[in-house]
């Protein structure tokens, strides 16, 4: 069984996945309280670190095989056009410790996620030093943007998998396949017509408020007004799901992950 570190762990996507299709979650580190409360719920005893600026190698276990993570997209993000900072951000800037953590350890696996902005930030060259740093670091790298309709789920979620493999190129063995993509039905969507637009596709909420969107931000789907939910907890809930990571692609990704490790 791989055995999980999980960072930037948010409400537990990546974990939840990876767990759903075998593998063990041994670790997490996660600063947001809201979502440490989540996790602490589901996973009540596997280690939490809060601030990664404060873990240390060996707060890792040492038979962790498969690190995940998606570092804060803020400073990468379009929609900080004009005040986008990349990885010299504060927030984005954390993949460096990330990157740190992970030559102390040397993981067999690496999946990294973020937003499509990560791929022309600086004109690409913030893409290009997290390629080098895994590479100098003895991966081999492979990317891929997976859009969430997709895999099953009413809404459309374009993000950035990064897969890396220590020592070999069996990361594009994971992210890519040599016959055509197989492509979930709309049927299978469960109670679509209740959550769609016209066509199709729900909106997304986005932070600014100004997406076109089924429901103003302030008053998300009349949420408060029908269970009572305060308005704290209702910003950090939808706060937490739209930072979320899609646990379908995660399953995809991690079921390749576990094919190719056994070959």
């Amino acid at each position: 069984m791989l055995k999980v570190a999980s960072f930037f762990a948010g409400i537990c996507g990546f974990d939840l996945g990876l767990e759903q299709i075998g593998m063990k979650v041994v670790f997490q580190c996660e600063i947001n309280k809201f979502c440490q409360e989540v996790l602490k719920t589901h996973w009540p005893e596997v280690i939490l670190h809060s601030d990664i600026n404060q873990v240390k190698s060996d707060d890792i276990p040492n038979d962790t095989q498969v690190w995940c993570g998606g570092f804060p997209c803020q400073d990468l993000s379009l929609a900080n056009q004009g005040k986008r900072k990349g990885l010299e951000g504060e927030r984005s800037g954390l993949f460096y410790k990330y990157a740190e953590l992970i030559k102390s350890h040397k993981p067999r696996w690496v999946i990294i996620e973020n937003v499509p902005g990560l791929l022309n930030s600086h004109q690409g060259k913030d893409f290009q030093i997290l390629l080098q740093k895994l590479d100098e670091l003895g991966y081999g790298v492979s990317w891929r943007v997976f859009d969430a309709k997709y895999f099953g789920t009413p809404q459309r979620r374009r993000r950035v998998y990064v897969v890396a493999s220590l020592g070999n190129l069996r990361s594009a063995q994971v992210l890519f396949e040599s016959h055509p993509f197989e492509i979930a039905h709309r049927s299978g969507l469960g109670k679509r017509e209740t959550i769609a637009s016209g066509n199709g596709e729900s909106y997304t909420l986005d932070s600014r408020g100004t997406a076109d969107a089924v429901c103003k931000t302030t008053n998300a789907f009349r949420v408060r007004k029908s269970s009572r939910i305060s308005r704290t907890l209702d910003g950090n809930r939808y706060r937490a799901i739209g930072n979320a990571v899609c646990v379908h692609i995660v399953k995809w990704i991690g079921q390749r992950i576990m094919q190719v490790d056994e070959d």
